[in-house]
């Protein structure tokens, strides 16, 4: 999955994370990684991951 730096710049915005212009390009190199790695998991593993019970969260 390719990540647009626009993409990057709105989903920044709308979740209020202030982003400094020269970052950007980081932030969306580093979710396009992260996102390509997890398709591979999920591809290799798929399976079995949909019948492992999620880790509930600690509040």
């Amino acid at each position: 999955m390719k990540i647009t730096q626009d993409y990057v710049r709105i989903m920044a915005e709308a979740q209020g994370i202030p982003l400094p212009e020269d970052e950007i390009d980081n932030v969306r190199l580093r979710l396009t990684t992260w996102l390509a790695a997890m398709d591979e998991i999920e591809a290799e593993l798929g399976a079995a991951m949909n019948g492992t019970d999620p880790i509930p969260p600690i509040l």
